[in-house]
């Protein structure tokens, strides 16, 4: 009799955890399909990719409540490369991931966080408001029709697709709204300790909201520090590429570096359509401040299909004749609740010295980039 009320005990016991966690959600994106992006100077690429629209992802977020209005929460979340043989976060690295806490990399999110009637904070790796501002206030922002974030990236802006929207080792704090304003405070400190000596960065951003009916209005202050006698390589830094320092210069020492980012973004919903415009500075150590701004609108053209155009132009002071203007006009048809088809162009116009490319497909030096791609978005 003792063995079987032991035998039915053990997997009693094993399940026990997996009922104290009923409230876990398993979600994700699925997204894959085809494009072809033409760089002047650059061989035609053919190529079957994942995310074009929307990142493919895994993740798990739950809650737990503590009473007393007092919820623990937590996110883990990593991206999938849908088109190749690649398991969860595979095996992703971009050029901005040559640091600790870059942005790029397979782990999107990992973090806790306690909320209540104050608001929330979390700990850990995650989205930053300088995420939330650019997906908010950029029309196709962080697609592969992101035009605004094409130029954003080759002007060294720090809200771009591989700047600081996503961050480590981040303590974040989202108030509740009041009359339609809300703040959101992150610190971060990408690199806390250099690997050859003293030194580390520390981020630290300020976004401000206001959203009353059809109208929406953000702005994000992005601010970063170093701090140590110790040298950073400059190509290890997501920035850097268009911030303009003096040829040659590959390292610079950590007190010596200083970010500062000014970000707002607009949007209004006339019914008939939602036009949004974003504009971004950033101004680097003592070097000229460069700007990027975009403007497009999202159309309703059925009950299912959507139009989406944007228009983004920057202005690079920190180098010559660099400066480039990019257009894409996307369609999208959602053919359920949770699966969207959708195709578009894109187009990158570049000056004498500029680089500005599409879908990390960079072109010769002044170069025009275009692309065609199609694809499927499912969520789960």
């Amino acid at each position: 009799m003792k063995k079987k009320i032991i035998a039915l005990a053990v997997p009693a016991a094993l399940c026990a955890p997996v009922i104290a966690q009923e409230n876990v959600q398993v979600y994700g994106i699925f997204d894959i399909g085809v494009a072809s992006i033409d760089a002047g100077g650059k061989e035609r690429r053919n190529k079957v990719d994942s995310g074009l629209l929307r990142t493919s992802r895994l993740g798990f977020k739950g809650s737990e409540d503590l009473g007393n209005g007092l919820k623990v929460n937590f996110v883990l979340e990593y991206r999938l490369n849908v088109d190749l043989d690649e398991g969860i976060g595979g095996n992703y690295r971009s050029d901005a991931a040559g640091v600790q806490g870059s942005t790029s990399g397979p782990a999107r999110q990992q973090l806790l966080g306690l909320s209540g009637n104050f608001g929330t904070v979390a700990f850990g790796r995650m989205n930053t408001t300088a995420f939330d501002w650019a997906v908010k206030y950029t029309v196709l922002g962080a697609s592969a029709f992101d035009v605004t974030g094409n130029n954003a990236m080759a002007a060294g802006s720090r809200i771009n697709p591989v700047g600081d929207i996503r961050l480590s080792n981040v303590i974040a704090y989202k108030s509740p709204a009041f009359a339609g304003f809300r703040f959101d405070v992150n610190y971060a400190r990408p690199i806390e300790e250099a690997a050859a000596g003293n030194g580390r960065l520390e981020t630290a951003q300020l976004g401000l909201y206001y959203d009353n009916g059809p109208l929406s209005v953000g702005a994000v202050f992005d601010n970063i520090d170093g701090h140590g006698n110790a040298t950073l390589t400059l190509s290890s830094l997501a920035f850097a590429r268009g911030a303009g320092f003096p040829p040659g210069t590959t390292v610079v020492r950590y007190d010596d570096l200083e970010v500062k980012s000014q970000n707002l973004g607009v949007a209004y919903d006339f019914g008939v359509l939602k036009a949004k415009a974003t504009y971004q500075r950033d101004k680097f150590m003592d070097l000229s401040a460069n700007k990027v701004w975009g403007v497009g609108v999202e159309v309703p053209v059925s009950a299912k299909g959507t139009v989406h155009a944007v228009y983004s132009a920057s202005s690079v002071k920190t180098q010559n004749k660099a400066d480039s203007q990019g257009f894409s006009l996307a369609y999208t048809h959602n053919l359920s609740k949770r699966t969207i088809a959708y195709a578009g162009l894109s187009w990158q116009d570049n000056e004498r010295n500029g680089t500005s490319g599409i879908w990390a497909t960079a072109p010769d030096a002044g170069k025009d980039v275009k692309m065609l791609a199609a694809g499927i978005t499912h969520m789960f």
